[in-house]
């Protein structure tokens, strides 16, 4: 049932346009603000706001069991993954780059569109990377309620204003529920891409806890598909033109290391871990 729920969970990840539909019946942003109004402690706002519905997750899963051959736990299952994913339209923001890419003219500073291109890996490769693959993570280790325990926890940081004083310890409690997800993942860039390059670049790097997950996992994409070569002309449109070829490769590279998740998943599920 575990293989099950991510394979319908990710298809639903890769094929569904528009909103999460679980989302929009129970949004999270309204219920973080009943409990700001209230002036709570910050560390018992966190917990009735991510720990509690957890909680109520797993004691819900407890008390399923094995009741219709787990129909019901798939169901709830289904329900938390779907709610957990954050829908990431990479066609859509990936294809958008490419055509800003195609309207640049040598008239544009070089350095410029290096650092915008930059820029839009480390972002957008973190956060397709963040949209599901730790939420697949935590299902497979400890079940849907640490699943929903860390997008929530997303959420909850998300919705916090940045002179929150709360905000800094909730930033370094997701870096640590990200660190091995990360990790596995830019070891399937590695076997998916440029094996060599990128596996010495994570041993280096594997216990390394200043630089961001962000940049690690950009690193490691870039290196997987041999970005960090040099373009043949050093003009701004040789370089946009570069540019856009990376972005497919990196692309690609994204979809064959979910697809290694679905492995992994696999190989647990026979397993029986």
């Amino acid at each position: 049932m575990t293989f099950l729920a991510i394979l319908i969970a990710v298809f639903f990840y890769r094929n569904w346009f528009g909103e999460n539909p679980v989302q929009k019946l129970a949004p999270f942003p309204r219920y973080l603000s009943w409990f700001i109004d209230r002036n709570l402690a910050t560390h018992v706002r966190y917990f009735l706001c991510v720990g509690l519905p957890a909680l109520l997750v797993l004691v819900l899963m407890a008390m399923v069991g094995d009741w219709l051959l787990g129909l019901v736990g798939l169901a709830i299952s289904l329900l938390v993954l779907i709610y957990a994913i954050e829908l990431f339209q990479a066609d859509s923001i990936f294809g958008q780059e490419i055509v800003d890419l195609r309207s640049i003219s040598d008239q544009a500073e070089l350095a410029d569109v290096v650092q915008r291109q930059e820029d839009f890996i480390v972002l957008n490769i973190y956060e397709m990377f963040q949209s599901i693959v730790p939420v697949l993570f935590w299902f497979l280790l400890a079940g849907p309620a640490a699943a929903l325990f860390y997008a929530l926890s997303i959420k909850y940081l998300d919705c916090l204003d940045q002179d929150d004083p709360e905000v800094d310890l909730v930033e370094q409690f997701v870096y640590w529920l990200e660190w091995l997800p990360m990790r596995i993942t830019g070891l399937l860039f590695a076997f998916v891409g440029n094996f060599g390059t990128c596996f010495d670049y994570w041993l280096r790097e594997l216990t390394d806890t200043q630089e961001s997950q962000a940049v690690h996992l950009a690193t490691m994409a870039q290196i997987s598909v041999a970005e960090f070569a040099k373009p043949d002309s050093e003009s701004t449109v040789g370089f946009a033109r570069f540019a856009e070829s990376s972005l497919h490769e990196l692309r690609s590279l994204c979809d064959r290391a979910l697809f290694g998740w679905l492995g992994i998943a696999a190989i647990v599920t026979i397993a029986g871990w």
